[in-house]
């Protein structure tokens, strides 16, 4: 877990301060185009390792509350794709802010990237990176010169067939039209999009 953060953290430093801010529709991500790069640098092995643990981390934020804050820093928008792109943005974040927001959702509304979102007046700033997450698929096609290589090497290292994910976090579900959970679970970014949220109902 610790060499994977580390992966993480030289990907941050080389994206520079674009790290910590959100993306515009189709700008590419500074930390995915350098986690690529950081991940071309290790043996093939290591790189279907790290998309292992990636699956690991990413599933520590697979809870409603993660999800509630997806929905509502992302314009109301929460499909399946779309929150799993939110989850690899955060991993994108930095392993301190990653693992406040599994502790505690509602941290996302002290971040730099979030309180920039919520002060602009479109819906073009994003923390989803949907790159992030075929990173690993993506440095090892660019180190073989074969699309279907990085799979094949995933599937050779299951013992057995794993099971399905669920589409749903495990936790319980609470609705998200309900203003009274967004004030006892989320306050701060219940706060802070307080009125973009109102005009999405």
């Amino acid at each position: 877990m610790d060499e994977f953060w580390s992966v993480v953290e030289r990907a941050r430093a080389a994206a520079g301060t674009a790290a910590d801010q959100p993306r515009r529709d189709g700008q590419p991500s500074a930390v995915a185009e350098a986690l690529v790069a950081e991940l071309m640098r290790l043996p093939l092995p290591h790189i279907v390792a790290f998309d292992q643990v990636l699956d690991e981390v990413v599933d520590q934020a697979d809870t409603w509350d993660v999800c509630a804050a997806c929905w509502i820093i992302e314009y109301g928008f929460l499909s399946d794709d779309g929150f799993s792109d939110f989850q690899a943005g955060l991993v994108g974040l930095g392993r301190r802010a990653f693992e406040s927001v599994v502790r505690d959702p509602d941290s996302l509304a002290d971040h730099p990237a979030v309180r920039q979102i919520s002060a602009s007046e479109g819906r073009d700033l994003w923390i989803g990176d949907e790159a992030l997450q075929f990173a690993a698929e993506t440095a090892y096609e660019q180190l073989t010169g074969n699309s279907e290589a990085f799979w094949d090497a995933v599937e050779a290292t299951r013992s057995a067939t794993p099971p399905e994910p669920s589409p749903e976090p495990d936790d319980d579900r609470w609705d998200l039209r309900d203003e009274d959970e967004w004030r006892r679970r989320l306050p701060r970014l219940l706060e802070l999009f307080r009125a973009r949220r109102l005009a999405m109902e």
